[in-house]
Formats: C-alpha cells, structure tokens, sequence
C-alpha cells in the first residue's frame, strides 16, 4: 500500500512540473491581458482609441457589443480619471452611446453625472436635455422629463435646445399619428390664410 501511495504522488508532482512548464511556454508568445479597470492612463487612451477605431470601421449601422465595449472604456476613463480635461466629455460620449444602446439607467445615471460634477462643461445644457430625453422616451417617465425640461428652459433660456425642450413639453405623450394630424392641421391652416 505504501508502494501505491508513493507511486500516486509521484505520479501527481510529475503531472504538475508538466502542465506548469507547458504552460509557461505557451504563455511566452501570448500578451498579458489587463482589464480596463485596471489600465493606467496611457494605456488606457489607447484602448479607446482601438474601441472608438472598432466602432467606426462599419459605417452601416452600430455593432451594439462594439459600442458597449467603448461605453465601458469611456465611463471608466471619466471615473478613473475625473480630475483630467476631457473626462467629461468621455462621460458624456458614454452617455450618449448609452442612450443609444437604449440602456435607460446607465444613460440616465452618466447624463447626471455629467450635469452634477462638472459645472464647466461646455456640453452640460445638453447632458440635462438628454436627460430629459431619455425619461420621456426611454424611460417613459413623463412627469420626471416634463420638470426638467422645464429646468432647462429656466436654466438655459438662450440655448439653440430651448425650443426644443418647449415642443417636447407640447407634445409629451401624443402619439406619432396625433402629431402627423396636428402638422396636418397647421399646414393646411397657414396655406388658407395664405390665400386670402
């Protein structure tokens, strides 16, 4: 019995010393994989660079996995880096892919995001439209996009979106058939007084 148990270990150590120097051969031509979560910040960069590279070589439509991916590399950029000049803008490019992916929340929660901490962005009236945007016609939150559209309107009364946020706010929960009437109805009103 003593023979078989020694037989067994040796018979384990062998296999072990085997597999752990296939192993490091066949690591040796292979890359270490580094989760973004865990890149530096030049590392990170080009891993956007790749993703945003990825995202536009088909022109067609949106591969939705492709533009997944570079909404991660954005957002973690923005949360790793938060204190860098274009954080913002990558929070709210993941913002925006969000929104388009339809990921209701994580739009949502990278929109106000963007509003809430930086101040100074060029494109934070627009973070708060989307927002907006997205309760109403993702989320379908019609009181909670109403009272931002309207703290848009208060806040940002000049900007090119406030007319906008105005016909949303007109037009919140009528269906496309009852706004193709009312256009409709318009147009057929301005052509009559037009010929009078």
């Amino acid at each position: 019995m003593n023979k078989l148990f020694i037989s067994l270990i040796v018979s384990v150590l062998f296999l072990a010393c085997n597999n752990s120097s296939n192993e490091n051969s066949a690591n040796e031509g292979s890359t270490y994989y580094v989760a973004i979560s865990q890149m530096n910040m030049e590392s990170l960069e080009k891993e956007i660079k790749k993703r945003e590279k990825a995202l536009k070589q088909d022109s067609t439509k949106m591969d939705k996995r492709k533009a997944a991916d570079l909404m991660e590399a954005y957002a973690t950029y923005a949360d790793r880096f938060s204190n860098r000049a274009n954080s913002a803008d990558r929070l709210f490019k993941a913002g925006e892919l969000a929104m388009g992916l339809n990921h209701t929340t994580t739009a949502i929660k990278y929109l106000l995001k963007v509003y809430d901490e930086y101040p100074d962005y060029e494109k934070r009236p627009y973070s708060l439209f989307l927002h907006a945007f997205v309760l109403e016609n993702q989320a379908q939150d019609l009181d909670q996009a109403k009272a931002l559209y309207e703290k848009f309107i208060l806040e940002y009364p000049s900007h090119p979106m406030t007319d906008d946020a105005k016909y949303s706010i007109d037009n919140m929960g009528k269906s496309p058939e009852e706004l193709i009437r009312e256009f409709e109805i318009r147009d057929s009103t301005k052509k009559a007084q037009g010929a009078v």
